[in-house]
């Protein structure tokens, strides 16, 4: 229920839902979008309040104001729609439409207040609404739509003030009558207080608008620099991709899977359970797998922010083919090293930091027995005596204890293996 609630809100009062937010006008597109929502939760608010409004009051006028009410909202909502919905890619028919609904969300509160001011038990509720309206529009984070309905919405403040509040006209005061007791009567003294506590609140708002517009613009800004750096990381990252998976190593799939079938064998000797094991095969076999991020070499840079989850799924694979091709390199290294004679301690030190994991060790042994097995360009064909001296006498460094004395406990098992494929 809690996930539900959540993805509901998200929906269609999440603010950055699904959009791209260093994209200004998708950004005020989503903010028309869920102001229109809360627009129509408002819509149905004051249609409540007008209908407990006529049950309490029971007169006709009443009741006709509340049919009203419920047959001008929804057109007014369908209205934003079509606005919002008229052109996305327009900031300025997106503004217009911005401009249209915190025009309306105040203008409905103060006719709100009007129709309920005079009613005891609602005067502050519909005052209220005053306040909830600017919170409303401050949403938007725009601190120019702000300054700019300052005055408006001032004047209408103080308008309702004098006319609804505290109606002067029904005193019967003269201009200057009227300024001459302002400041001894108590009830022009809560127009004022009134007034500025707007005022205060207002900038308050803007201030809250300002800080978060500050952020947000510096955080638009950031996102835009790490774009460009994941852009240019793709980039080589896909240039590094094709150099790897162009080097051939993938096209021996006798010699991989050889590798992997003595890897599994000693794997079980060395006590892995299923679960490892599987594993153990899928990063012995993965480089077999290249096909799966070889599309990566035709997608454009800029795709891989926008499809992060595919992406992220195949980088997955690359990773892992990545570290698979390094153990291959690093067996081809060691024997190219002891057939030059060029092994020492710094070498030697250099390889075993090089994934020193009991999981690639499996594979590195498994890929050294095979190779010094197998005649390369470089190298004659070794006995399985031979290479079982080597692996006693300089190769036992590389390995773990207890790894390479469960490999030669069972020597005769891998010849066995290795002389079936």
């Amino acid at each position: 229920m809690k996930k539900f609630i959540i993805k509901l809100y998200n929906k269609y009062f999440g603010f950055e839902e699904g959009i791209d937010i260093t994209d200004e006008c998708q950004l005020l597109v989503r903010r028309n979008i869920v102001i229109k929502n809360i627009i129509l939760v408002s819509n149905l608010l004051y249609s409540v309040l007008f209908l407990v409004l006529s049950i309490y009051t029971n007169t006709s006028t009443n009741w006709l104001f509340t049919v009203l009410t419920f047959g001008i909202t929804y057109p007014i909502n369908r209205l934003l729609k079509r606005l919002i919905n008229l052109d996305k890619n327009d900031k300025t028919k997106q503004k217009i439409a911005t401009y249209i609904a915190s025009f309306y969300m105040f203008l409905s509160v103060i006719l709100v207040y009007i129709k309920v001011y005079n009613i005891e038990s609602f005067t502050v509720g519909g005052y209220i609404l005053i306040y909830y309206a600017l919170m409303v529009i401050s949403l938007y984070q725009d601190k120019r739509l702000l300054l700019e309905c300052f005055g408006s919405l001032l004047a209408g403040i103080t308008i309702i003030h004098f006319t609804c509040t505290y109606p002067i006209y029904n005193e019967g005061y003269t201009f200057v009558s009227f300024f001459k007791m302002f400041f001894t009567e108590s009830k022009f003294g809560d127009i004022v207080l009134r007034t500025v506590i707007f005022i205060v609140y207002y900038f308050v708002l803007y201030a809250i608008v300002s800080i978060g517009n500050y952020m947000q613009q510096e955080r638009i800004k950031e996102l835009s620099k790490r774009k460009e750096v994941q852009e240019d990381f793709a980039s080589i990252v896909k240039n590094l991709f094709g150099v790897v998976l162009y080097n051939g190593l993938w096209n021996n799939e006798v010699k991989i899977k050889q590798v992997s079938t003595i890897a599994m064998q000693l794997a079980r000797y060395y006590g892995y359970n299923e679960k490892s094991l599987q594993e153990l095969q899928n990063f012995s076999l993965s480089v077999l797998e290249f096909q799966k991020i070889y599309d990566l070499l035709n997608i454009n840079p800029s795709l891989f922010v926008k499809e992060y989850d595919l992406i992220k799924a195949q980088t997955e694979v690359g990773s892992m083919i990545a570290k698979r091709l390094q153990l291959s390199q690093k067996c081809e290294i060691i024997v190219r090293k002891h057939e030059e004679g060029a092994q020492n301690e710094s070498f030697t030190a250099d390889m075993k930091k090089m994934q020193g994991d009991i999981s690639s060790q499996i594979i590195l042994l498994s890929d050294l027995y095979i190779t010094l097995r197998n005649a390369q360009t470089y190298k004659r064909p070794l006995s399985h005596s031979q290479t079982i001296k080597l692996f006693n006498e300089q190769f036992n460094i590389y390995f773990e204890y207890d790894l390479k004395e469960r490999f030669l406990s069972f020597e005769h098992e891998f010849e066995k293996t290795y002389n079936n494929f």
